[in-house]
């Protein structure tokens, strides 16, 4: 049964944690899906700050997941030195977290698309809600990962422009949104019936609002992405057609 008892103004304080991986798992090339065997509380569409040693020189964001209701759990793609150290150290990580506000759908009547980068959030805000998971892949994802989890997966852009516009004209109230900046652009302009959720993935060197490094321009002037989302309504931050009955 979904759960929607989340309090919007009840935030978890964060903390520092020292993560130990418990499994490593390929989603698709050069992306990883990671839990951990230590735990601690954090809401639906908040995010957590990775140390990376002398890897970076800032802490990586990464959204935060569960599987199977238990395992803590997050997904990163190698792009980098950070997150290549993120991926393939057998060091505990540091960790800073739970940041961000959470994920509070307008009913139980939604759907979630992400991108294999944000694959943790995904399972976590399907079964978190009782709600339907699609991946939307450029390339074909692991089979062993396909298989262990219950998802649909499209690939390519003409597979996501299809997904789009079935759900734009599907029975579903709100789409949640999670992937690349171009991906959740697409999908708000591409399904003009539906209420969008985006939870944007922008740069940020601290997660919790002193760099100031993740302002967008939304319809409501600047917001920070840490302080102030990282989940907004899309037509918030793209104009929208609307498209009359």
């Amino acid at each position: 049964m979904a759960n929607f008892s989340v309090e919007v103004k009840k935030q978890t304080k964060y903390k520092a944690f020292l993560l130990t991986k418990r499994s490593v798992e390929e989603i698709t090339q050069n992306t990883y899906l990671i839990t951990f065997e230590e735990d601690f509380d954090f809401l639906p569409g908040q995010f957590c700050m990775v140390s990376v040693d002398g890897a970076g020189l800032t802490r990586k964001p990464y959204t935060l997941g569960r599987l199977n209701k238990m395992e803590l759990a997050i997904s990163v793609k190698i792009a980098g030195k950070g997150s290549e150290y993120i991926v393939k150290t057998n060091e505990k990580l540091n960790v800073l977290a739970p940041l961000g506000n959470p994920f509070v759908p307008e009913s139980g009547n939604g759907a979630v698309i992400v991108a294999p980068s944000c694959l943790a959030e995904g399972i976590h805000l399907s079964e978190h809600f009782d709600i339907p998971l699609i991946v939307a892949s450029r390339t074909e994802l692991n089979d062993k990962i396909v298989k262990k989890l219950k998802m649909k997966v499209v690939v390519g852009n003409e597979g996501f422009l299809n997904l789009l516009s079935e759900l734009n004209h599907s029975f579903y109230d709100w789409i949640f949104v999670s992937g690349s900046k171009i991906m959740e652009e697409l999908a708000v302009k591409n399904m003009p019936n539906k209420v969008v959720y985006v939870s944007l993935n922008e740069y940020m060197a601290c997660g919790i609002g002193a760099c100031k490094g993740c302002a967008v321009e939304t319809i409501h002037g600047i917001k920070h992405v840490c302080t102030d989302g990282p989940v907004f309504r899309g037509d918030n931050v793209w104009q929208v057609q609307r498209h009359s009955n």
